[in-house]
């Protein structure tokens, strides 16, 4: 095969190899060079513009920063947050051909009606309003053209970046090597939108299972949906920041909030299954107060022993239990053997007592993030990537907070939950003690062995 037969393009550039990774990598450092120098601009306005024009897969790292409120500055998280839904959108006739090569039939046999301006247009695709030949409304979420190619080498590139990353203690603790494996993986996750319809299902499944009437997830059309086209039954809603409005329609902001926690959290605790990507985009309200969750691109999925040691890190940090909270993580593999977990708990109980009052946790979790991460770097930590997700998905929770109920304590709203699902769930209690027990055990081996 000739070399010109072997490039693929991604706009102007062309890559071939490892030398594609070096000119892409060239490309990146002179776009972010240009606009950081544009210093009559807000900083967080100039990553914004440089990320926008770098293409689907730089798109993606803001949105992942937006969607971090705790662990990156308010003002980063505000101006990323256009990168959510504002991205330049795609010509409707290419979405067209899209939709048709995708479900290999033409637009006449399948829609009454496709609307040429787009709702919403983001790095992987856009969705436009549309009328099934019944008359249902639907919404349809169509790919970028040529998105896994323009992708490839991107992704490549950030696997080197975080090679590097690794070697700096204060950044090892977020283990970047395995984040930018799982970032590629649901990147590739997020481009089969057959995997969001299993997604949006196996949700319906378990609002289903335990009969959960006040939360909702759109119905997938399955006869419409492929590899890069998405139909779905159309949900029109208050926007999730819209308090004004929902508590002039007399929706109680207070149980919002109250039900998105405890969707994460008897999601992780009891399903292993959580969504892993909350924002207010994701979000609407009906007006009858029913929770509709959207987008269901990268979710969490946990295994029968990861939910477990999750339940006992979650419970020993709500209730101040310093060294369950080591050994949850010492599960993981996260803490270091040689690590003296009497010290540790010792060093993170120093920390967190300007937070306590009353055995109360005051802090935000934005400052409690900050506080383990000095503690970890200390003690060469490495947070597990389910944490990493989770404690995400949390942190959005409390700044939406701070909007719906300003008066709301997350930490104990959060106890109250996990106390509802002991009683609910009994064998949850067993799974949290016997984690316990034997982290108890392993710990009387290490100080045996040292000695």
């Amino acid at each position: 095969m000739g070399q010109s037969s072997a490039r693929r393009s991604f706009g102007t550039l062309h890559f071939v190899g490892r030398g594609g990774i070096a000119r892409r990598a060239w490309e990146v450092g002179t776009t972010f060079a240009r606009h950081v120098a544009r210093r009559r601009d807000p900083l967080p306005r100039r990553l914004r513009r440089a990320l926008t024009d770098l293409g689907p897969t730089y798109v993606k790292v803001g949105q992942v920063i937006a969607s971090s409120p705790g662990l990156f500055p308010g003002e980063w998280i505000d101006e990323l947050g256009a990168l959510r839904d504002r991205v330049p959108p795609f010509p409707a006739a290419e979405a067209r051909r899209m939709i048709e090569a995708d479900l290999c039939r033409p637009m006449r046999s399948a829609f009454a009606e496709l609307e040429d301006e787009p709702i919403a247009a983001a790095s992987i695709g856009q969705v436009h309003r549309a009328t099934l030949l019944d008359g249902r409304d639907v919404v349809v979420k169509v790919q970028r053209p040529g998105l896994e190619d323009r992708v490839r080498d991107d992704l490549r590139a950030l696997l080197l970046l975080c090679e590097v990353l690794e070697r700096i203690p204060q950044t090892a603790i977020g283990s970047p090597r395995a984040l930018a494996e799982d970032f590629a993986r649901t990147l590739h996750e997020e481009m089969d939108f057959r995997l969001e319809a299993d997604n949006m299902e196996r949700m319906r499944r378990i609002l289903d299972a335990e009969r959960i009437s006040d939360a909702r997830v759109p119905e997938v059309h399955w006869d419409l949906v492929g590899r890069r086209v998405l139909t779905m039954e159309r949900i029109d809603g208050f926007h999730f920041t819209d308090v004004e409005g929902m508590q002039a329609a007399g929706i109680d902001t207070r149980r919002l909030l109250r039900m998105g926690v405890q969707t994460v959290v008897e999601g992780v605790l009891i399903h292993g299954f959580f969504h892993g990507d909350l924002h207010a985009g994701n979000i609407a309200v009906l007006p009858d107060g029913t929770f509709v969750l959207f987008d269901f691109g990268i979710v969490g999925r946990l295994t029968e022993s990861t939910r477990a040691r999750l339940a006992q890190y979650l419970i020993a940090t709500t209730t101040n239990d310093y060294e369950a909270m080591i050994r949850a993580l010492r599960s993981f593999g996260s803490v270091p053997d040689d690590v003296d977990i009497a010290e540790m708990a010792a060093d993170l109980q120093r920390l967190y007592e300007p937070f306590v009052q009353g055995g109360v946790m005051v802090a935000q979790l934005g400052e409690l993030m900050d506080t383990m991460i000095r503690s970890m770097v200390k003690y060469r930590v490495r947070i597990p990537r389910e944490l990493v997700l989770l404690s995400k998905q949390m942190l959005y929770l409390e700044g939406a907070a701070h909007t719906l109920a300003p008066d709301t304590d997350l930490l104990e709203e959060q106890q109250l939950i996990y106390a509802a699902l002991m009683a609910k769930y009994p064998e949850l209690a067993t799974d949290v003690m016997e984690a316990i027990q034997r982290g108890a055990e392993m710990d009387a081996s290490l100080a045996e062995s040292g000695r």
